[in-house]
């Protein structure tokens, strides 16, 4: 895994919140538990999303988390830039040797820059619909391909 947890978790989160209906609200709880991700952690992440505007909350007894962004018209990509995880994406090194570059490339160098760049235009054209497709087995109407 090269993400830290909380970016997986948050993702996980996002996908499974563009699953459900339109403007439809589910609790911590009950998302942690769908998720299994334990809640207290759960309730953090979500809390760090709504600050990125990425999902909205209500109080309250009907209340709970909803997606504050239309699934269909945002990338994984500008998801992972609002999570600062593109560093890990576009910069990181394979073997864990901080920044490796083609001037001072580790041994993996050019297998790791070819997917990297495969996966950077991936996630500049998926959808977060289609990721959560992907996800969750479940078809959306209007996605395309990705």
């Amino acid at each position: 895994m090269i993400y830290p947890r909380q970016v997986v978790y948050s993702l996980e989160a996002l996908g499974y919140l563009a699953s459900l209906e339109s403007n439809r609200t589910i609790k911590v709880k009950d998302l942690a538990q769908n998720l299994e991700i334990p809640r207290h952690y759960l309730g953090k992440v979500l809390t760090e999303l709504e600050k990125k505007r990425l999902v909205t909350s209500t109080k309250g007894p009907s209340g709970g988390f909803t997606l504050a962004v239309n699934p269909a018209s945002i990338t994984l990509y500008r998801i992972l830039a609002a999570l600062n995880g593109l560093e890990k994406l576009e910069d990181a090194c394979v073997m864990g040797l901080g920044r490796c570059h083609s001037d001072r490339p580790c041994a993996l160098h050019d297998i790791w820059a070819q997917f990297k760049n495969s996966t950077i235009v991936r996630t500049q054209k998926l959808t977060l619909e289609e990721f959560s497709s992907r996800l969750f087995k479940k078809e959306t109407s209007g996605s395309g391909s990705g």
